[in-house]
């Protein structure tokens, strides 16, 4: 990507293997809604020009220091961020929070590329044998990991998604994995569901409030949901989300608001006297993403369907085409 809305395919020198770190052939690299963003309008965390790609998988060609864990020809998925790991933030686990980190694809060069570099080999998580497109999906499984943690998700809780694309589905099968009873989408293009199992969600409404509404004093018998995730910026958290709690209910900031709808018309006396909680959830941790990495690895949370593209490397438009037109879910760079 060389600005906002130029995105080549061209050929750049190789990379070598830096000290300390890890030389690899990517293998598949998936593209985010992120990367369409970033197409599309640009990213506060971009540098141009810029190889994109941060939900990779490779294998190994090179390293440079000795590993326990690590061998020439292993398969691994690398953990997007390249953090300190002195600060409070990495030393407390939250290393996502790193004031200093690099994120790949962003101000680092990212996966969409036959080969790349990594200078701490402990972002490289082994996948064994397991499908490395598969193991695409395990960077935004941690994000949705890393949200339902805060938000405590589980058994019995009705949970509602806003944004029936990628995040949204992956956030839903995660719930339905840690118990939650009743899993409710809001999605404007419910087109883009026909390729969701039909177990995923129980009911499914417009972003219209009247029907959101419906949607959710139907399925809670007026109850109102236990949480929120809103997977999808073009949605403002605002008194029409918090009426839809139950007493005790939290919402997440899960999708980075537009800045124009950042500043939050909320009444916190309703918070207060239902005890009502607003959590802020920003990618994921080095942990989030091991766990993630396990979970697709031993078939614990299935993803499969998520993939509804595969592009070779040269065809990388055609991907972003298939991500920016949110008739499908994901697409996938394979190499």
């Amino acid at each position: 990507m060389r600005s906002p809305g130029v995105l080549d395919v061209t050929d750049v020198k190789d990379p070598s293997c830096p000290t300390g770190g890890a030389l690899l052939k990517v293998l598949a690299c998936a593209v985010c809604g992120t990367d369409v963003k970033m197409l599309e309008q640009g990213h506060r965390d971009l540098r141009y020009p810029r190889i994109l790609g941060h939900e990779v998988t490779a294998e190994i060609l090179e390293m440079d220091v000795p590993s326990d864990t690590l061998s020439i020809g292993d398969r691994v998925q690398v953990w997007p961020g390249e953090a300190c790991g002195n600060c409070p933030q990495c030393l407390s686990g939250k290393d996502h929070l790193c004031p200093s980190i690099g994120i790949m694809g962003f101000n680092m060069e990212g996966g969409m590329a036959q080969m790349m570099s990594v200078k701490d080999v402990s972002r490289l998580v082994p996948i064994g044998r397991t499908d490395p497109v598969l193991l695409t999906m395990a960077e935004p499984l941690a994000c949705c990991i890393n949200a339902q943690d805060k938000l405590g998700v589980g058994r019995g809780d009705t949970v509602l998604i806003i944004g029936g694309g990628p995040m949204g589905c992956i956030n839903a099968q995660l719930a339905r994995q840690r118990g939650a009873g009743t899993v409710l989408v809001s999605e404007k293009e419910q087109e883009r569901l026909r390729a969701v199992p039909t177990s995923l969600f129980d009911e499914v409404s417009s972003p219209d409030p009247d029907e959101l509404r419906k949607m959710v004093r139907k399925a809670t018998s007026d109850k109102g949901v236990d949480i929120v995730i809103p997977c999808t910026p073009n949605v403002r958290l605002d008194k029409v989300l918090f009426d839809l709690l139950a007493p005790g209910g939290k919402i997440c900031i899960f999708s980075g608001p537009r800045k124009d709808d950042s500043p939050l018309p909320v009444d916190v006396r309703e918070m207060h006297y239902h005890e009502q909680m607003l959590v802020g959830s920003y990618g994921n941790s080095s942990d989030h993403d091991r766990r993630a990495v396990q979970m697709l690895s031993q078939g614990s949370i299935d993803l499969s369907w998520l993939i509804t593209g595969k592009f070779s490397l040269d065809d990388a438009r055609d991907a972003f085409g298939h991500a920016s037109a949110r008739k499908g879910q994901k697409a996938v760079i394979t190499i």
